[in-house]
């Protein structure tokens, strides 16, 4: 074995043991409990859900109004 090989093993055992090193680190600091940011991401989502779902209602109401028979849109276009 020469030197060049040996540089060449202690650079490899160098890095993979920062590898391990920061490995153990990510799953030391690993937080145990997300059932509070779960509720929180539940809570918007059900707000966001009756948002659309009183997007969708009012969007309901104007193609109602829209496609009445006495509905004009032209003239109303052309008035503005």
């Amino acid at each position: 074995m020469n030197v060049f090989t040996m540089i060449v093993f202690i650079v490899a055992i160098c890095v993979l043991g920062e590898v391990l090193k920061k490995i153990f680190d990510l799953k030391k600091n690993k937080p145990a409990d997300n059932s509070a940011d779960i509720a929180k991401l539940v809570s918007i989502n059900e707000k966001l859900n009756n948002q659309v779902q009183a997007l969708e209602t009012r969007v309901i109401n104007l193609e109602t109004i829209v496609t009445q028979e006495g509905y004009d849109l032209k003239s109303k276009i052309n008035s503005l």
